[in-house]
């Protein structure tokens, strides 16, 4: 795990040389994101932040998470997290995370879907809670995971190569896992939140299956 605690304005996590390009970038203050051709998923860790691209100006606080497929304008009096996607174009999209996801996950945690994948395959951006007292089962990825602790305190913890790894995390923590990395989260007296971008999926709506095909009675 690459790790950045307390990440001042313009750290950054690469992972534009694996087989989902992206990168993500703390932001402080005014910038201003050119790229036409990328998706900016975004997450306010803290403070207010003024939003604008994809023909969408919004005012943002902390807990704030939002999708701008092209070129992203930001001003930000706290941190945010921006995590661009290149090569792909998906839908603007924005919205606020809840205190807890609406999906079970795996040893107790729950995980909501904040930014779906327009098809089967694209990027998602995701919600992962941890309660209190919880301890996962060590797992892996088959792509990269790039994240920010949103709240709380929790450690992460792993096998390394020969000897196994442990990470105090807490609020505005960043974070890089490798594909097929192995992995586990845990929490002791605290909640922690995760928001967490997949570079890809293995599920969403394809042209033979969606709800709107899905749910249409052809009359005979």
């Amino acid at each position: 795990m690459k790790l950045i605690r307390d990440p001042e304005a313009g750290a950054t996590l690469d992972a534009t040389t694996t087989m989902y390009p992206s990168r993500l970038e703390v932001v402080v203050g005014a910038k201003r994101f050119e790229s036409s051709t990328s998706t900016h998923y975004g997450f306010v860790v803290e403070g207010r932040a003024r939003v604008g691209g994809a023909g969408l100006n919004l005012e943002a606080s902390a807990g704030a998470f939002f999708c701008i497929p092209g070129g992203l304008e930001l001003d930000a009096t706290g941190r945010v997290v921006v995590i661009e996607r290149l090569g792909f174009l998906a839908m603007a999209a924005a919205g606020r995370i809840e205190s807890a996801g609406r999906l079970s996950y795996i040893d107790g945690c729950t995980d909501s879907v904040l930014v779906m994948p327009p098809r089967l395959g694209d990027p998602v951006l995701n919600h992962l809670h941890f309660p209190a007292g919880i301890t996962q089962s060590v797992h892996s990825h088959p792509s990269i995971r790039l994240g920010v602790v949103s709240s709380g305190r929790g450690v992460a913890y792993g096998p390394g190569a020969g000897t196994a790894w442990e990470e105090p995390l807490e609020s505005a923590c960043v974070f890089l896992l490798e594909s097929h990395e192995f992995h586990a989260f845990r929490t002791a007296a605290d909640v922690m939140n995760v928001i967490a971008y997949h570079p890809d999926s293995d599920w969403g709506p394809t042209d033979g299956v969606h709800p709107m095909l899905n749910r249409t009675y052809v009359r005979g």
